[in-house]
């Protein structure tokens, strides 16, 4: 037990086992003709009232709801459940398959989703940073506009995508590293700051 008494897994590799069958339900979900991508779970609603155009980006709830990724946790001060926590697995189709690239976790899927896919700085959208960076080593976080990101940002919208509930905080970290190395993500990370 830790600090904050906090129970650790009896059994690690009851934990590895439990990766082993995320990873391939993980597989199938990407590979369903039904499985969405970021695009498709938000729309952007444009506002045309004022002297410069505003939009907002809105989570598609009937979408999310569909697909059986209901809110499993309450963020902010509301009453009931509007959030997801959990991993989220990008998948980009190679060959006629779709291929998982990236795994995520967040207390708050929904948003680091929007995030990820119309996020306009590169501490919010840092997939498509580090996939600019990759491009160009010269890029710094200071040196990232927009522009830049942005090309980035709309090939992550057309990343099919696949949730995995996980309330367990141990669990859930455990699971990033071990579905990462399982499925041998192209764009994880792990390199500390």
């Amino acid at each position: 037990m830790n600090f904050k008494e906090e129970v650790y897994p009896k059994n690690l590799n009851l934990l590895l086992d439990k990766a082993n069958d995320i990873s391939l339900n993980v597989i199938k979900r990407l590979n369903h003709k039904k499985c969405s991508t970021i695009a498709d779970l938000y729309f952007e609603l444009h506002k045309t009232c004022t002297v410069q155009p505003e939009y907002s980006v809105i989570r598609n709830k009937k979408a999310f709801n569909e697909l059986g990724y209901l809110p499993n946790i309450k963020s902010g001060k509301v009453k009931s459940n509007n959030e997801f926590k959990g991993l989220y697995v990008f998948g980009e189709e190679m060959d006629c398959k779709v291929r998982p690239v990236y795994v995520g976790i967040s207390r708050t899927v929904y948003r680091r989703l929007r995030q990820h896919g119309f996020g306009k700085l590169h501490n919010e959208s840092t997939l498509a940073y580090l996939m600019a960076k990759n491009e160009n080593e010269d890029l710094t976080r200071a040196s990232s506009s927009n522009s830049i990101l942005e090309p980035k940002r709309e090939i992550l919208r057309n990343f099919k995508v696949a949730l995995y509930p996980v309330l367990n905080d141990y669990e859930l970290y455990f699971y990033e590293v071990a579905l990462a190395g399982i499925l041998k993500t192209k764009w994880n990370t792990f390199r500390t700051h």
